[in-house]
């Protein structure tokens, strides 16, 4: 089998040296024909400028001033990637191992009916332990489990329900169900990846594919981080749940009781505007109008 070139598409927002070191570990890819596009969502810390000057073989967007969203920056790169290449959506906070693109593409061919695949994502300092071995929504409750533990319990590669941080696209996924949707943050790559199954497409963790995710492991960091996109979780937590549900009734009485635990979390975080925008959020969620998501004109 000929080997797909791939275009690794990442997005730049005010993160300068946390992408350069991002484009500096895809640039010791081995094995695999690549193209690195970096969609810059409107920068003010001078990514653009430099960026140019320093990575010449990197494809570099300007999406402008006004902020596009992850969904809408992810869908730009793809419109401006080659339409017979494969894709890989690839957070700036991570750092991929030299043989990453080539596990990824390996795994992809294994099987016809594989249209995505995610690598395992472990922590940046902690080796051992994982980020992120794919991930399953509840769609009746739409809680997150998160493969999330010791990197020896997640040796085994299988079939996931969906992942996020690094997934590499079939392009014959992007011809048929088209882009992302034009969510801003959460829950974006689940719904692409339920979407795509069922368009006939499965995700597959491939746990020889290894990542490297810059993020804390405490619960003491990421809790005051979620709070401050309060609005954003609970309303994509909602939409996604009103596009993928098998019973949004028993969502909507599930959704009473928690969105009271995450008031209390505002309450002993002392964030208490988060609490406004969490209620701002329940009503957003069942008031935006959803699209059938969004085609890629190729």
């Amino acid at each position: 089998m000929k080997t797909p070139i791939i275009n690794v598409i990442t997005i730049s927002f005010n993160c300068k040296m946390v992408l350069f070191r991002a484009l500096d570990s895809l640039l010791k890819s081995k094995h695999v024909k690549y193209q690195i596009i970096v969609v810059d969502n409107g920068s003010s810390d001078g990514t653009l400028k430099e960026g140019l000057r320093k990575y010449k073989t990197v494809k570099w967007i300007d999406a402008g001033e006004k902020n596009i969203g992850w969904g809408g920056s992810y869908n730009l790169g793809i419109s401006k990637s080659d339409f017979k290449s494969d894709v890989v959506i690839f957070d700036s906070d991570v750092v991929a191992t030299p043989s990453l693109l080539q596990k990824l593409s390996e795994a992809a061919y294994r099987n016809q009916s594989i249209g995505i695949v995610t690598p395992m994502i472990l922590y940046l300092g902690d080796h051992n332990w994982v980020n992120q071995a794919g991930a399953e929504v509840d769609l009746l409750t739409g809680l997150t489990k998160i493969g999330w533990g010791s990197k020896k319990d997640f040796q085994k590669s299988k079939i996931v329900q969906n992942s996020g941080t690094v997934l590499y696209i079939k392009r014959d996924v992007i011809g048929k169900i088209g882009g992302f949707d034009n969510w801003f943050i959460g829950y974006l790559d689940p719904d692409y990846c339920l979407r795509a199954k069922k368009a006939g497409f499965l995700t597959w963790y491939e746990s020889l594919a290894v990542a490297y995710h810059d993020q804390s492991k405490g619960s003491d960091d990421w809790t005051p981080r979620l709070l401050k996109r309060s609005f954003i979780t609970m309303r994509n937590r909602i939409l996604f749940m009103r596009r993928h549900s098998t019973n949004i009734i028993i969502f909507v009485l599930i959704l009473f009781p928690l969105t009271i635990y995450y008031t209390y979390l505002c309450l002993r975080y002392q964030n208490i505007y988060a609490i406004w925008e969490l209620f701002r959020g329940v009503v957003a969620g069942f008031t935006y109008k959803l699209t059938a998501g969004n085609k890629i004109d190729l």
